[in-house]
């Protein structure tokens, strides 16, 4: 376990690792123990050299979706109440991932429903460099806890996709789903809105494209933060001009960004005299934004093996967290910020579909 405690934070949150050894979703509850609870910090959880049997997919509005794997099922959990819930098997082929998680919430702040949405991503992984053409569809499955059912849906698109090799679930921003695409932007889906369709919004323009190519987003942070859609980008090379980049979503409805900063390494700084003395020449990989603070963002700096929170008001680099165990894979792809609720926020439980049997003709015996 690697904590840090930070004071800009009103709740306590951890940045889960995906990954967990534990099978059962119970055992996996375990790992949030109450005394966890009663300060904020950053959290990181990993086991070495154990089998990997319990993915962590998305949360949303206190409530985690998870997956135990071999055989695939899926579980939505509550930490605090401890209480979870298995969900119904899709009979739909595996090539199903990528999966989106959201959640709606009433006046009282209790979850009122979840959606659960699968995306197909055969076509443009698997088999990309065999393809002369990409779909011009989405092929989705999706489960609502409304109906206790997955539903497939084939939804059009104005574009032909393609995903990045490296597929990864999307971003959760107002309720809409974004997975990244390799056109350099993202493919937008409201599971609540009807008829089903997608957009596609264009990153901004003068990010580091090339690095973005290179290194499969590797070096892009984007994802959602105190109601902001925001893009974080690191230079990959020390020798790079820019250090720091970030954007926020000016218009959404545009697909609009604006540039907040652009900072070189001579106007970074360290009150530790270790991670000060590697700030010309150290490589730093984006983690996670704060999920309360919109001036701090977490990251992983590989030469000294640890996470550093950067401020983005005074350009100053902390160690946030020194591990115990080695941390070479990590990145955003395989950690999720997570907010501890302070609310016993029920888990809602789909209605179980019945299936009867069919009667024959009925056959009367006599003694």
């Amino acid at each position: 376990m690697i904590t840090s405690n930070t004071a800009s934070s009103s709740l306590p949150f951890r940045i889960l690792y995906r990954y967990i050894c534990e099978s059962e979703p119970e055992d996996v509850l375990n790992r949030f123990r109450s005394e966890s609870y009663s300060s904020s910090g950053l959290y990181l959880s990993r086991e070495e050299h154990k089998a990997i049997k319990f993915k962590v997919l998305g949360v949303s509005n206190g409530l985690i979706l998870g997956c135990s794997l071999g055989p695939l099922v899926y579980h939505v959990c509550n930490p605090v109440t401890r209480q979870w819930v298995t969900l119904a098997k899709s009979t739909k082929t595996q090539n199903f991932f990528a999966e989106g998680f959201v959640s709606r919430v009433n006046e009282d702040n209790l979850v009122t429903d979840y959606t659960v949405v699968r995306l197909e991503m055969d076509h443009s992984v698997v088999r990309q460099e065999m393809l002369t053409s990409f779909p011009d569809y989405l092929h989705l499955e999706i489960f609502s806890s409304e109906t206790g059912e997955w539903v497939g849906y084939r939804v059009p698109c104005p574009f032909q996709i393609a995903f990045p090799k490296r597929g990864a679930g999307p971003i959760c921003f107002k309720g809409v789903l974004h997975w990244f695409v390799n056109d350099h932007g993202m493919v937008a889906f409201d599971p609540y809105k009807d008829p089903k369709s997608c957009r596609l919004i264009q990153l901004p323009a003068d990010r580091d494209v090339q690095s973005e190519v290179t290194h499969d987003g590797l070096y892009r942070l984007c994802d959602a933060c105190q109601g902001k859609l925001r893009l974080f980008q690191v230079a990959p090379d020390a020798t790079s001009f820019y250090c720091f980049s970030m954007w926020d979503m000016k218009d959404y409805d545009k697909g609009e960004w604006c540039s907040e900063f652009k900072v070189t390494r001579s106007d970074l700084s360290s009150s530790d005299p270790e991670l000060e003395s590697w700030l010309m020449k150290a490589t730093f990989l984006p983690l996670s934004f704060h999920p309360f603070d919109l001036d701090i963002v977490y990251l992983r700096c590989v030469e000294l093996a640890c996470l550093v929170s950067y401020n983005i008001q005074n350009r100053q680099l902390d160690v946030a967290c020194k591990p115990t165990g080695a941390i070479d894979d990590l990145s955003w792809r395989v950690v999720v910020p997570f907010v501890i609720p302070t609310w016993p926020t029920p888990v809602p439980i789909p209605p179980v579909k019945v299936v009867i049997p069919e009667i024959g003709p009925l056959r009367v015996f006599n003694g």
